[in-house]
């Protein structure tokens, strides 16, 4: 059992998870009325591509390792934007934590049970404020764009 376990949680739980997270991310850019979104799950050669009017999703070859959405517009963000931008993606993983969490509560079952841990896990580490080389957390962006001087405007 554990080894089914083990491949739900890398091939299933995770892919799905992580394209929930920059769906969030997405869905704000959207708020912000970005002119191009691209979300990208995976690394390595690209396997799969969906374009629709002004989002490009990609999947890599190793869907299962992390995400990420890149998005533009003519007018930079403004601070209060990209809070709201970075913030959506750790929220909906949140959002799904309560939604499985009242799904167990009925139908107790691990696959439901690991599925709620991973979105929990994924909306705190992104929510802690980290900055290794270039990467940045979703809570780094936040707390830097929070002492930005033009936050209010």
């Amino acid at each position: 059992m554990n080894t089914v376990l083990l491949i739900y949680l890398v091939f299933i739980v995770a892919p799905i998870s992580n394209f929930i997270h920059e769906l969030g991310h997405m869905l704000g850019a959207k708020l912000a009325r970005a002119d191009d979104i691209t979300i990208y799950v995976g690394r390595g050669r690209r396997i799969f591509r969906l374009l629709t009017h002004q989002t490009d999703i990609q999947v890599g070859i190793a869907f299962f390792t992390s995400g990420l959405t890149v998005s533009n517009r003519k007018n930079v963000y403004r601070p209060h934007e990209m809070i709201y931008i970075t913030f959506l993606g750790p929220l909906l993983n949140a959002i799904m934590v309560f939604i499985f969490y009242l799904i167990y509560m009925n139908l107790p079952n691990t696959f439901i049970l690991f599925f709620m841990l991973y979105n929990g896990w994924l909306f705190l580490v992104n929510c802690i404020p980290f900055k290794i080389g270039k990467q940045e957390s979703d809570g780094y962006i936040i707390v830097r764009e929070l002492f930005s001087k033009n936050v209010y405007k």
